[in-house]
């Protein structure tokens, strides 16, 4: 692949990363006083709850598949598997942790394959971020 090409793919994903993280930090700031159990909560409230983890679902997707990926090519790094690519970022000093981006995805696939069960998901995301200091 050529570094021109590599480079522009780079360029594109972090944009829309940041399109998507302006997303989800609107949803964030719609759920943020919401309790972790959902289940009282109004149609209004599971509809923004729902926004919210699929943004994040989104978010983790071009953050690890596209931006992370992409730098690896750019950096012309063979493309390994995930554990290769959250291990490089955390070389890199993109994360502390390696483990952090390995949580999240785990979140994220979660997220794709249990959506039937939006107030577990909600919960385990709502808890995390709140620890964070997000």
């Amino acid at each position: 692949m050529k570094l021109e090409y590599a480079r522009s793919l780079l360029e594109h994903g972090l944009a829309e990363l940041a399109n998507a993280r302006r997303h989800l930090d609107y949803s964030f700031q719609q759920v943020a006083g919401l309790p972790d159990a959902l289940e009282p909560a109004t149609e209004k409230q599971l509809e923004s709850a729902e926004a919210f983890t699929g943004r994040f679902a989104r978010s983790v997707d071009l953050l690890v598949n596209k931006v992370l990926r992409a730098l690896d090519r750019v950096e012309l790094k063979p493309e390994g598997t995930l554990l290769d690519v959250v291990n490089r970022a955390e070389k890199r000093g993109l994360v502390e942790h390696a483990e952090e981006l390995r949580e999240m995805k785990d979140v994220r696939n979660m997220i794709a394959r249990e959506a039937d069960e939006l107030m577990a998901i909600f919960t385990t995301m709502v808890s995390k971020l709140r620890k964070s200091g997000v």
